[in-house]
């Protein structure tokens, strides 16, 4: 016999042997390649991140921040925009207390859950069209949180959609927002109206989330429209927004101050650096979002840290034991810690708690003031206290899968559901109730609180002849019903219509009928039913 013939066998063994080898060769080439590419574009890895109490240092230890001093010389994103752009992009700071009991948390060395709740800037519409997009300012804003308070356990959510303005948002928040939040990014500067009802909608938002358990620090971001100032000129909805973080002490950043005059100098290229369209905002503009958004961070993480070791005495020393978010489950992953029930909410449900909660600050607890939302509304007069009734919005929302409404309410009914296959958020794809059968009616059931009914249906852009009408009404109040018609001349955008005030606290229904018509009836698209 061959030599090595009882290890190859025959010809035809050892074509299979070559084979073999050549196909595991093949494989290890290829899970290194794979291993490597992946590696190198990998956008988030919370293995690499370790948690650092920065209360560990001593005394007498330099800042472990390098952009602090403020504009000093490690201070990259302060002295690229410069002092006086810095200092105009914040229309309001106030006292600052929630957004530093947050940042005492953070330097502690605890993981730390953001949310964005916002419209198309804020969804990264015209720069990645992706919530969590690498290019978009909230992406950007995380990765930068994490480079200074590194844990695997952090989170961001991002809740925002498209086209949707806040009045959506004041009753069904609760749906975009995890459980349990410490920082929560209002951005609608570019979303909202300018008259009365948009302002007492982003108000009900802003109230409502601070009152919530978790008693989450809230910070009011903007962009800056071409288009509105176009409509508006100066006078824009950030300045309504701004009425609403004084009177709630939050902060509102925004980059309309810093770059207003850049925009009349040149509007033409002004637009075409920082917007994908007159409303937009392309990487250029989300790099600005992200950039003055960080800056006012740490101008705040440096006052902090001066105040904890005594060399400033404008922030009060607070404990991290009063904002305990735990079990919050986010986009990125990781299993919040700790424990404990928001102990800064707003004033009780009742005279006797929102008197309470007016005297703070006049004995021991001073120091805890400012966490306490303000007893009345921004219209509320002082006899109107005694009968306030606390807002808890309730959301009954045709793209609330957890919890749809039951098929036995369609059932006969002439409506029907409305799912898309692919649920972008687009103004073509949103989840609906609908129906072209003229008398048909559909009934919602609610629990009211505060008294007031909306109904929140889809605006199809065309002229009132062309377009299709419903009534709506609550329980047996006919002769209050509201006419719905969906024309409108800005497209296909969601709308929110009040159809009742002062409804009495308990459970109710409201009843829409199509209307008939002298032609074949559209649909109809209801994109929701709220109460306060």
């Amino acid at each position: 016999s061959r030599p090595g013939a009882a290890f190859l066998g025959t010809s035809s063994s050892f074509r299979i042997w070559a084979i073999f080898i050549c196909i595991c060769v093949i494989f290890v080439i290829t899970r290194l390649l794979s291993g490597t590419s992946s590696s190198s574009t990998a956008f988030y890895n919370q293995d690499s991140l370790h948690p650092i109490n920065h209360f560990n240092a001593s005394q007498s230890a330099p800042a472990p921040f390098p952009f602090c001093p403020v504009h000093g010389p490690g201070d990259i994103i302060g002295n690229k925009y410069g002092p006086h752009s810095m200092a105009k992009s914040r229309l309001h700071l106030g006292s600052g207390a929630r957004i530093q009991r947050l940042l005492h948390r953070a330097m502690s060395g605890q993981p730390i859950t953001i949310s964005v709740l916002g419209g198309s800037i804020a969804s990264c519409h015209g720069s990645g069209d992706e919530p969590l997009a690498a290019s978009c300012w909230p992406a950007r804003f995380f990765m930068w949180w994490n480079s200074v308070f590194p844990h695997p356990a952090t989170q961001l959510t991002n809740g925002a959609r498209r086209r949707t303005d806040s009045s959506y948002f004041a009753f069904c928040h609760g749906h975009h927002l995890p459980d349990e939040a410490d920082l929560v990014i209002l951005d609608f500067d570019t979303e909202d109206q300018t008259d009365s009802q948009a302002l007492e909608h982003f108000e009900l938002l802003v109230r409502s989330i601070l009152n919530r358990r978790d008693s989450p620090a809230l910070l009011i971001l903007g962009h800056f429209s071409p288009q509105f100032q176009t409509a508006f000129g100066f006078h824009g909805p950030e300045l309504q927004h701004s009425i609403v973080a004084q009177y709630y002490d939050v902060p509102h950043i925004s980059i309309k101050g810093a770059m207003y005059q850049d925009y009349l100098t040149d509007p033409d290229e002004y637009r075409e650096s920082y917007h994908a369209d007159p409303v937009l905002a392309n990487a250029n503009g989300h790099e600005l979002l992200g950039d003055f958004l960080t800056s006012y961070f740490q101008a705040q993480i440096c006052k902090g840290w001066d105040a904890a070791w005594g060399r400033a005495f404008d922030v009060p020393l607070l404990s991290t034991d009063g904002n305990g978010a735990s079990g919050a489950e986010g986009l990125f992953g990781g299993i919040r810690v700790g424990g404990g029930v928001g102990m800064f909410n707003g004033a009780g449900d009742g005279p006797a708690g929102r008197k309470a909660a007016g005297k703070a600050g006049k004995g021991s607890d001073q120091a805890y003031a400012a966490f306490r939302i303000p007893s009345g509304r921004l219209s509320s007069r002082p006899s109107d206290l005694e009968k306030l009734t606390e807002a808890e919005p309730f959301c009954v929302a045709a793209d609330d899968l957890i919890n749809p409404l039951p098929p036995s309410l369609f059932y006969g009914s002439g409506w029907h559901v409305y799912h898309p296959e692919n649920d972008s958020g687009s103004d073509d794809n949103r989840h609906y109730w609908y129906s072209t059968q003229p008398t048909s009616k559909l009934r919602v059931p609610l629990k009211v609180g505060a008294g007031d009914i909306a109904v929140y249906y889809l605006e199809e852009g065309k002229s009132v002849e062309e377009s299709t009408s419903i009534e709506c009404w609550v329980d047996d109040n006919y002769p209050g019903k509201v006419l719905l018609r969906n024309d409108g001349n800005s497209g296909k955008r969601p709308k929110l219509v009040m159809i009742d005030h002062g409804v009495t606290t308990g459970p109710h229904f409201v009843e829409c009928q199509l209307l008939e018509a002298l032609r074949a009836v559209e649909p109809f698209k209801i994109l929701g039913i709220f109460a306060t």
